[in-house]
């Protein structure tokens, strides 16, 4: 999977997991909703600060957001 793919889909997953909207994440981050959806989606590219923002909003760190979750039943 490309990064950008991976990196989209680990921020869904986390975002899932907290059982936040895109739009609560982005009240927590700072970051856009449209921006939230576009990494999402795996449309945006995200910076580095936004990576961070991210992860703090989500409660993880970011080398979860991008290297993967987890799993929370071992």
């Amino acid at each position: 999977m490309k990064p950008v793919a991976q990196f989209a889909s680990n921020v869904a997953e986390a975002r899932r997991r907290a059982a936040l909207t895109q739009e609560e994440v982005s009240g927590r981050s700072g970051v856009h909703p449209t921006e939230v959806s576009r990494i999402e989606n795996g449309e945006r590219d995200a910076r580095v600060s936004t990576v961070f923002r991210l992860a703090a909003a989500l409660n993880v760190t970011p080398g979860e957001l991008l290297d993967g979750l987890r799993s929370t039943s071992s």
